[in-house]
């Protein structure tokens, strides 16, 4: 999406849900008291840091917070330890391997 309001709103907004306030988030993860104003009112992105610090603070991804995805965070839609296992394993896997692996699967689910 790319757009800085939209990611301080959806920061805003899950801290709410979780119930944090914005201001907790920022002194926890050691930020500006004023990142998220200047994020909704002059446009500005953080570093890639401090939306990684944020992301995971609040326990979702970096593309969840950029509106990239729907999808909160992967593991927690996981039904028990092995399928958070194999999405661990997975992501430490390099590129082409998680291309070969997910080949397989599509070869094996057309059957």
């Amino acid at each position: 999406m790319n757009n800085p309001q939209y990611t301080a709103n959806k920061i805003k907004s899950l801290a709410k849900s979780k119930g944090i306030s914005v201001n907790k988030l920022l002194i926890d993860c050691e930020l500006n008291k004023n990142s998220i104003y200047t994020m909704q009112s002059n446009g500005y992105f953080p570093r890639v840091e401090t939306l990684i610090k944020m992301a995971d603070y609040l326990d979702c991804s970096v593309d969840y917070l950029l509106g990239r995805t729907d999808v909160h965070y992967v593991a927690h839609e996981a039904k028990d330890e092995m399928e958070i296992e194999m999405l661990k394993a997975f992501k430490s896997l390099d590129f082409s391997d998680r291309i070969e692996i997910m080949n397989t699967i599509i070869e094996k689910t057309k059957k």
